[in-house]
C-alpha cells in the first residue's frame, strides 16, 4: 500500500491582525550563579588536605564571639539550671557537638516563643533562616546569652576613651606632648656635647 505524499510547505512568518497580536518575543537570561555552593564546595576540597586538629581549627575561628553578652541561664546552688529569659526575649544560643562537646556546631539568634521549666526545652524562632527550634537550656552542649533587642549581637561594644581634663578658664589646649616630659635642660645637652667631643678627641 503506497504511503500518500504530502506537499512540503515552507513555515509561514505570523502576521498580526487587528483582534490578535502578535506575540512578545521571548528573552532568556542566565540564571545568577550560586556562589555559596562553589564556597562551600571550595572549603571541603581545601579542608580534605588538613589535618583533624586543623580542621578544628579552622572551624573554630569562623565561631562568632558572644564572651561580651550576658548569660542567659543561671545556676542554683544545687546545680538546677534556670532560664533567666522569657518569652518574647531575643537570645543566642552557641550549640556544641552533642559526642565532642568543645566542637563547636553552630551560633544562632532566635526568639523565644515558650519555654518548659522542667524539661529545658525552649521553642524559638529563627528569623534568619524562616524556621522555628527547638533547643535545650539544660543540656550540657549548649550555651545561652542575651542578645540585644536590636542590631549586630556578634559585635562587641566600642570601649570608651577616658575623657581629658578640663582646662582651667581661658587656657586653650597645646599641641604636641606637655612641656618638660621629656625636653633636656640646656646644661644636659651641653655636657653631652662636651662627653662627645671628649671622646672623639680620644
Amino acid at each position: 500500500m503506497a504511503k500518500k505524499k504530502t506537499a512540503e510547505t515552507e513555515p509561514v512568518e505570523p502576521t498580526a491582525t487587528a483582534e490578535q497580536p502578535l506575540p512578545e518575543p521571548a528573552f532568556f537570561t542566565e540564571e545568577p550563579e550560586d556562589k555559596s555552593k562553589e564556597s562551600d564546595e571550595d572549603d571541603e576540597i581545601v579542608s580534605a588536605g588538613l589535618s583533624p586538629e586543623q580542621r578544628a581549627a579552622k572551624r573554630e575561628a569562623k565561631k562568632p564571639k558572644i564572651d561580651h553578652l550576658t548569660d542567659a541561664v543561671g545556676v542554683l546552688p544545687d546545680g538546677t539550671k534556670i532560664a533567666l529569659f522569657d518569652v518574647g526575649d531575643r537570645i543566642i544560643v552557641q550549640r556544641n557537638l552533642s559526642w565532642a562537646l568543645d566542637q563547636w556546631l553552630d551560633t544562632r539568634v532566635y526568639i523565644v516563643r515558650s519555654i518548659d521549666d522542667d524539661k529545658g526545652f525552649v521553642h524559638c524562632q529563627d528569623d534568619e533562616m524562616g524556621h522555628y527550634a527547638c533547643v535545650g537550656f539544660k543540656h550540657p552542649g549548649q550555651l545561652f546569652k542575651f542578645a540585644p533587642k536590636k542590631g549586630n549581637p556578634f559585635k562587641a561594644p566600642k570601649v570608651e576613651k577616658p575623657t581629658q581634663p578640663d582646662l582651667p578658664p581661658g587656657e586653650k589646649k597645646r599641641r604636641g606632648r606637655p612641656k618638660g616630659t621629656k625636653n633636656r635642660t640646656k646644661d644636659v645637652i651641653q655636657a653631652e656635647k662636651q662627653a662627645k667631643k671628649e671622646g672623639k678627641a680620644a
